[in-house]
C-alpha cells in the first residue's frame, strides 16, 4: 500500500541529541502535498565530503553528543541544543526531526534513523549529516533534497523519524523536492 506524505513525514525514534517535537499527525499526511524532494545517492557523505575544498561546505564536531560531518546550512548548533534536552527516547527522536526540519528552513527533507538497524539510503543534495547518541544508541541525521530510504529494521518512533515531501510504501520512502 502506497501512502503519499506532505510536509510532515512519519517519525520513528532515533537516538539523537537534538530536540524535536512532532505530533502524531506528522506520521500521516494528505496525498499530493508539496514536500522536500530527495534523490537516491549511493553514499550521501561521499559527494559532500569530496567538496570540502568548496567554501560552502562545513564540517565540524559539536558538543552535546552531536557529531557533524557535513553542514552546508550551518545548523549544527541548533540541532545540538535539541539533542541535549529530551529525556524520553520517542520524544527525543521526534524533537531532533522537528528541530532539524525547522533549522534547515523547511526547504529540505529530514531523516533521523537508529544506526544500530539495517537500512539503505540513496540521498541526493545532502546539506547536513551528523550523528547523535541517545542512551548509548547512535542516530544518523540527514538533511537532503531528494532520494530514497529503506528501513530494514523496526519502524517505531524510537528508531526513525522523517519529515518532508515523500511517498511511503511501508518501510520504503521516496523523497521529493518541494
Amino acid at each position: 500500500m502506497k501512502i503519499a506524505r506532505t510536509a510532515i513525514g512519519s517519525c520513528l525514534a532515533l537516538s539523537l541529541t537534538i530536540p524535536f517535537t512532532a505530533s502524531a499527525s506528522a506520521a500521516s499526511q494528505s496525498e499530493h502535498a508539496n514536500a522536500p524532494q530527495v534523490a537516491p545517492v549511493a553514499n550521501p557523505l561521499e559527494s559532500k565530503l569530496s567538496q570540502k575544498a568548496d567554501s560552502n561546505v562545513k564540517a565540524a564536531g559539536v558538543d552535546a553528543g552531536l557529531n557533524v560531518d557535513v553542514d552546508v546550512l550551518g545548523i549544527s548548533d541548533r540541532i545540538a541544543e535539541a539533542v541535549k534536552s529530551n529525556q524520553n527516547r520517542t520524544g527525543w527522536v521526534k524533537n531532533v526531526m522537528e528541530t532539524t526540519f525547522y533549522a534547515s528552513g523547511q526547504k529540505y527533507n529530514v531523516m533521523v534513523f537508529n544506526l544500530n538497524q539495517e537500512y539503505e539510503d540513496r540521498f541526493n543534495g545532502v546539506q547536513f549529516y551528523g550523528s547523535a547518541v541517545y542512551d548509548g544508541i547512535t542516530y544518523g541525521i540527514w538533511v537532503f533534497e531528494d532520494g530514497s530510504f529503506d528501513n530494514k529494521g523496526d519502524g517505531g518512533w524510537i528508531n526513525w523519524a522523517f519529515r518532508g515531501w515523500f511517498d511511503r510504501d511501508n518501510q520504503h520512502i521516496e523523497f521529493h523536492r518541494p
